[in-house]
């Protein structure tokens, strides 16, 4: 599920949809008609906005969550924007409610992750293909697009610029991102389990859905990032008698981190 979507994510695209959803255009019908597009289209961006947590449908009727209206606050800052839509499309795809989108996950954090920290850097569809034993080149092609497409996709993060090698195949390079502090903050607090005491650094750095994979960052650019968050007091990182992890404030929530991105946008 949500592997094969048949239109590309485009993020200023779902901006204008969730626009459209504020503006009282809350059934896939009349969004299909006010955009002047297909069903089908439709469909596959809903999918898309329910992986971002823009929207919930209930009984037909589409409505904003309070992470869509603040997409929408966002739409002029792509620095922090286009992190935290990312974000949500990286996360365990097969965590249920909270999943992100297959192709986005595996090449992000199993792939592109991988070849950063490599003498090459670079990488081609076949190439990651083989690696992921995944036939359908034409999703890879289609992630990697949206990741490399400043126009459209998550370009302006710079984590991966296409271009092509000797043979004329198309390449993709890849670099890392350092995130903000409080889109890293968010990040952790919507990462956070019900009950959970701390997180150890060391998981930050190399789980497969934390930080460190999600942006393609060393463990320098992990741990700076940590205390610049620390720095505005939204986690606490403890390395006394053997212990290195963070604990969160719990009088704390990711709503009010929210908050805090929207004020500095």
């Amino acid at each position: 599920m949500h592997s094969k979507q048949k239109f590309r994510f485009e993020v200023q695209y779902s901006i204008r949809l969730m626009e459209k959803i504020e503006e009282g255009e809350n059934t896939k019908e009349k969004l299909a008609d006010c955009m002047g597009i297909g069903m089908p289209k439709i469909q596959t961006y809903c999918e898309w906005l329910v992986l971002i947590d823009a929207i919930e449908i209930k009984d037909s009727e589409i409505r904003l969550t309070k992470l869509g209206k603040s997409y929408l606050k966002l739409k002029y800052s792509d620095d922090l924007l286009e992190p935290l839509m990312l974000y949500h499309l990286l996360r365990n795809p097969e965590e249920g409610e909270n999943q992100g989108h297959f192709y986005f996950s595996k090449i992000v954090t199993e792939v592109l992750y991988d070849y950063i920290f490599s003498y090459d850097n670079t990488l081609t569809v076949n190439k990651i293909r083989k690696t992921l034993g995944i036939e359908e080149k034409e999703f890879i092609a289609s992630t990697l697009n949206t990741l490399c497409d400043a126009d459209t996709g998550f370009g302006k993060m710079g984590l991966v610029e296409k271009g092509q090698n000797m043979g004329g195949e198309d390449q993709y390079e890849i670099h890392s991102y350092w995130i903000e502090p409080l889109i890293g903050a968010y990040i952790l607090y919507d990462l956070w389990k019900p009950n959970q005491v701390a997180m150890g650094i060391d998981k930050i750095i190399n789980d497969k859905y934390n930080l460190g994979r999600f942006f393609l960052m060393d463990e320098d650019a992990v741990i700076e990032t940590l205390e610049e968050i620390q720095n505005l007091k939204l986690i606490n990182i403890e390395k006394i008698a053997g212990l290195n992890q963070i604990r969160i404030d719990q009088n704390i929530s990711k709503e009010d981190i929210l908050n805090k991105i929207i004020e500095i946008s």
